[in-house]
């Protein structure tokens, strides 16, 4: 498996790219070709990649789901099965966030997912939880709305 690495002190740009990639190593997970159905499978817990941005520019926090993850509403189905950690001065203490889908990892009892979103735990299962919302980038080429 290759790892993802995003330079220390790459800023929001850094972390962009990262939320780009993981969103499309997930998106590709959800189709059955890469690591996080072995993971799932095997209960293994994989790591997807590693930086020193700090975790919470992996994406927009949501206060909604952030609540829902809280109450034991919106959670992943097998804590941190595959996840990013993150390192550095930016991110003191527990530095990592765990990663779902829509169909992949991800208890929605009420439905709040979306297709073309990855969802990023950090603190899942604890009363301080807090989920990032990541938009998974549109395929090379192609603009919004589906044409190139």
């Amino acid at each position: 498996m290759s790892v993802c690495s995003i330079p220390r002190g790459a800023g929001p740009a850094g972390a962009l790219l990262l939320a780009s990639a993981v969103a499309v190593a997930v998106a590709v997970a959800a189709a059955g070709a890469a690591p996080p159905a072995r993971a799932a499978e095997s209960g293994e817990t994989l790591r997807y990649g590693h930086t020193g941005a700090p975790f919470w520019e992996v994406g927009n926090p949501d206060a909604d789901l952030s609540r829902l993850c809280r109450q034991g509403r919106f959670n992943q189905k097998k804590n941190t099965s595959y996840y990013i950690g993150y390192h550095g001065r930016a991110n003191p203490g527990r530095g990592y966030t765990g990663i779902a889908k829509r169909g992949y990892n991800l208890i929605d009892p009420t439905g709040q997912a979306v297709d073309g979103v990855t969802y990023h735990f950090f603190n899942d299962g604890f009363s301080n939880c807090k989920v990032y919302v990541a938009e998974d980038p549109l395929p090379e080429g192609e603009a919004a709305g589906g044409r190139p």
